[in-house]
């Protein structure tokens, strides 16, 4: 395949998502680099990585924005048509951009008031959302052994709103989960939202149809403090919370941003906000580009055998030696 020099592409610098979809629908964008037609609710075998069942759906986020979301139910990554681009490549958000422009043949379009109307005014047809119900069952044995070897206690788990379940309903259709499942409950504007985790299962390791713009652990936060953590999971902000008695959000997945007023919220309330996303190439990668567009400091746990993340960490290295390397890494963006 013939490489593009991205930076070489001539096209309008001001040009936007929004511009864009103007021109070519999220669906047109999604069909031509995976290859067949692709529409909300089909689900297929992931084009990022090897996949020989199916377990890459499209939906559409509930937002009311009627943005066509892809979501990977085994790696738990999600995001817009752009954000697989990038993911597809290996690009900057940015240079998928100038990689749509230029293979659909958009690099003379301009930002004419006519398409910025449009984008005000483009009606968004409603898609029925799926809906997820649980049924719970009781803490046992073997949940204090998963969670304890994070450093993670019944009592953080009870204040993040984590019960352990015994099935998850879709729309009413009953499926029975493994003997190791919980549903994390997240609560924003009246609406409650389910994130599925089994992590024992390799198919089926998340489920979720939680807001993307939902953050793991906000609602727990206190109305200030000295220092917040932005990570992934929420297992890291409760390992975080019970080992270092750190303040910690996480977002939906390590491939979509926040909107620029959030992070002014918790840059009000917290002295010091920095990023802790995992030390491998992707989360390096996202981190670079959360790091530049939010003017925050990101670090990393160190690359052990094992480690991504700090309750890896956790895990590897028991809670004492976790403290201590952790402090090393956070200490060495204070200087």
């Amino acid at each position: 395949m013939k490489q593009i020099n991205l930076n070489s592409i001539l096209f309008n610098q001001t040009l936007t998502r929004e511009d864009i979809l103007v021109h070519i629908s999220q669906e047109e964008i999604y069909s031509h680099y995976i290859g067949e037609k692709i529409t909300s609710g089909m689900i297929i075998n992931s084009p990022l990585r090897e996949d020989n069942v199916p377990s890459f759906g499209f939906f559409y986020h509930k937002n009311g924005g009627g943005t066509l979301m892809y979501n990977d139910l085994a790696t738990k990554d999600c995001g817009d048509c752009f954000v697989f681009v990038a993911r597809l490549y290996g690009l900057q958000f940015k240079d998928a951009l100038k990689k749509i422009i230029f293979d659909f043949n958009l690099s003379d379009l301009e930002v004419t008031a006519e398409a910025k109307k449009l984008n005000k005014t483009k009606k968004v047809v409603q898609k029925k959302s799926i809906n997820i119900g649980v049924k719970q069952r009781k803490w046992a044995i073997r949940d204090k052994k998963y969670w304890t070897q994070f450093g993670i206690k019944k009592q953080t788990l009870i204040k993040y709103n984590v019960v352990p379940i015994q099935y998850v309903f879709f729309n009413n259709y009953p499926v029975k989960l493994g003997s190791l499942a919980y549903a994390y409950l997240e609560f924003k504007d009246n609406v409650v939202s389910y994130k599925i985790y089994q992590p024992f299962d390799k198919k089926y390791k998340w489920i979720n149809n939680a807001n993307y713009t939902v953050h793991q652990g906000y609602t727990q936060l206190p109305k200030s403090g000295d220092l917040l953590i932005i990570t992934k999971s929420l297992k890291d902000v409760m390992s975080i919370h019970d080992v270092m008695n750190i303040h910690s959000v996480a977002l939906q997945s390590e491939s979509v941003m926040m909107k620029t007023s959030v992070m002014e919220e918790y840059k009000s309330r917290f002295k010091k906000v920095v990023c802790l996303f995992d030390n491998d190439k992707a989360g390096k990668i996202f981190s670079k580009e959360f790091s530049t567009t939010y003017n925050i400091p990101c670090f990393f746990m160190p690359e052990i055998i094992g480690v991504t993340d700090f309750s890896d960490l956790v895990k590897t290295t028991g809670i004492e030696q976790a403290k201590k390397k952790f402090k090393e890494e956070f200490n060495k963006i204070n200087k």
